[in-house]
């Protein structure tokens, strides 16, 4: 029995050494960042997105119960089939991504013709994009995230920091405003960039002021004024 221990004992001290100091501080990391451990988080994601396909999509048909997660956009990803034709789905923060049902209210709701009628779809200038999200557990009811996102040039009068939430404030209830029939909002987010100096590829000053509404919430301009801004 002994000689067996020590005959292992390399081994086992090789293992405790792999588990103590890059298992668990990568499992550790995976909580603290993104709430699920690997192996469970991909498991939920995907038992989540099949939930929400049954419903929404019935005649889809999952390639596998493991979902792929992408460090670069934040989301789980799941690959269903139907008649030869791939769809994906994506779920992050317990939300589903579909894209099919997604482009399908952008042309329902004209959101394309709402933004550009409206000045808020100015490429290079001002920018608005509108993401639809869907829980599995109520599919009908859509949660919308906007991103807004405003370039202004060196020369541009510079703001104090209640001047600029004050412009931001008005820019985003604008945008609210706009978008309010295509369903309630759930997050918002507003980044100014502004060149840093006269030249092209100078590079640029980031100030961004997020709200994150909770469910029911209605957005008031005091909500936006209430946010925090973050300048890089």
């Amino acid at each position: 029995m002994k000689e067996k221990v020590k005959r292992y004992l390399p081994r086992l001290i090789v293992a405790a050494f792999f588990l103590i100091f890059l298992v668990i501080p990568v499992c550790l990391y995976t909580v603290l960042r993104f709430g699920f451990p690997p192996v469970i988080g991909n498991l939920l994601a995907a038992r989540r997105m099949t939930s929400y396909a049954a419903q929404v999509h019935p005649d889809w048909t999952p390639e596998g119960s493991w979902a792929v997660y992408n460090m670069e956009d934040g989301y789980y990803w799941l690959s269903f089939t139907k008649g030869g034709q791939s769809y994906s789905l994506g779920c992050a923060d317990g939300m589903i991504w579909d894209k099919v049902r997604e482009e399908a209210l952008w042309e329902e709701l004209e959101i394309e013709k709402s933004l550009r009628i409206n000045g808020l779809r100015q490429p290079g200038k001002f920018e608005t994009h509108w993401y639809i999200s869907w829980s599995a557990a109520a599919p009908e009811q859509a949660s919308a995230s906007v991103f807004v996102y405003v370039y202004e040039d060196a020369d541009a009068p510079v703001l104090t920091q209640a001047a600029c939430k004050e412009e931001m404030a008005e820019q985003l209830m604008e945008v609210c405003e706009v978008l309010a029939p295509a369903g309630p909002i759930r997050f918002l987010s507003l980044s100014r960039y502004r060149h840093t100096g006269p030249q092209e590829d100078d590079p640029w000053e980031r100030t961004t002021l997020q709200i994150e509404l909770s469910e029911g919430e209605v957005l008031t301009r005091e909500t936006v004024l209430s946010g925090e801004l973050v300048v890089k």
